[in-house]
């Protein structure tokens, strides 16, 4: 009796561990850093990054279809997004701006937007879970001018929204490019989203926009890097800190509540993650994975705890949209998974 008691308290921390672990999966390109990642479902993820880098996996990331973006070899596609298994987006950073579609999984790609400024700078894009039409890139503001585009027929066509209805950003404030989820999408006119440089704000672009202001050092290399929403569990998280101090964990977690679907609610954790924090993917109603260059923290009480799992270091994690699993990309070819 003693000692299948033992056993079942030996396998409960076997399971406790092994529940809180981030395998690598893939390291076909050691010399990409992956910072885009769109996971359709448990199995169908799609990946992007330097060096004009987009891969799409069938079989949960232990192997993929690297595909050749043609005359877009040396582009950075820091941000991807998959509304199905065959309607893809994919943004490049830098200028000329660049937005690529492609409706059959990959197998030719369409250029649907391109912009010819020298100082655009896309940053994230993201598609309502509700209507799979409606989407939104964000990138940094041109000549003071917030600079948000939106589509309303799946990635087909992109159209400026009027800075009039936007948030008026200060002198070197602008979104990060860190991990593709500084932006979500809740309908055809409402995102939240996070920025940072001079500034840190989280926006609630409802009618009228709001903007309120987060904790940051004084260094332009700080502020709000990416965020999450549940709507079911209402609540948010927001990550960050300062991309040149990756050990500091000032500043690095926001959590937040829209009350009444109207005003954020901003609060801090009791225990933050370790490090700065570059992504963030909220599970279920309670629980979330954080990652950055630091490593990869978890939080079982919707944001207030964390613990470190990994030191290994994470650009992105996301959830499968349809499915249960949270995989992660990062530098150095690195695309991992959680284990559950």
């Amino acid at each position: 009796m003693q000692k299948n008691i033992l056993a079942l308290l030996m396998l409960g921390v076997f399971t406790f561990s092994y529940s809180q672990q981030v395998k690598i999966l893939n390291l076909d390109k050691p010399d990409v850093s992956f910072r885009g990642l769109s996971v359709v479902d448990d199995y169908v993820l799609w990946v992007s990054g330097s060096k004009g880098t987009v891969g799409l996996s069938h079989n949960g990331a232990k192997s993929f279809n690297w595909l050749k973006m043609i005359g877009y070899e040396n582009r950075d596609f820091r941000a991807i997004y998959a509304v199905d298994h065959q309607n893809v987006v994919v943004v490049a950073v830098g200028s000329p701006g660049i937005i690529l579609k492609t409706s059959d999984g990959g197998a030719n790609w369409k250029e649907v937007y391109k912009d010819e400024s020298p100082d655009v700078f896309m940053n994230a894009v993201d598609f309502a879970n509700y209507n799979p039409s409606l989407g939104v890139v964000v990138g940094d503001p041109i000549d003071d001018e917030p600079y948000i585009l939106k589509t309303v027929d799946g990635g087909d066509t992109w159209k400026k929204m009027d800075s009039k209805d936007l948030h008026q950003f200060a002198k070197d404030e602008a979104f990060f490019a860190a991990s593709n989820s500084n932006v979500k999408l809740l309908d055809e006119t409402t995102f939240i989203a996070v920025t940072g440089g001079s500034k840190s704000h989280i926006l609630y672009n409802a009618t009228p926009p709001m903007a309120l202001p987060l904790s940051k050092t004084e260094s332009t290399t700080s502020g709000a890097n990416g965020l999450d929403y549940s709507v079911m569990g209402n609540f948010g998280l927001i990550v960050g800190g300062d991309f040149e101090k990756p050990d500091s964990s000032e500043n690095n977690l926001f959590i937040f509540e829209l009350e009444n679907m109207k005003t954020p609610v901003v609060s801090s954790p009791v225990s933050p993650p370790l490090g700065y924090k570059s992504g963030v993917a909220i599970q279920n109603e309670t629980k979330a994975i954080s990652c950055g260059l630091s490593g990869v923290d978890i939080t079982q009480d919707k944001g207030k705890n964390w613990k470190n799992i990994s030191k290994t270091g994470y650009h992105a994690c996301k959830k499968a949209k349809n499915g249960s699993k949270v995989y992660l990309t990062g530098p150095s070819g690195r695309i991992g998974y959680l284990l559950e």
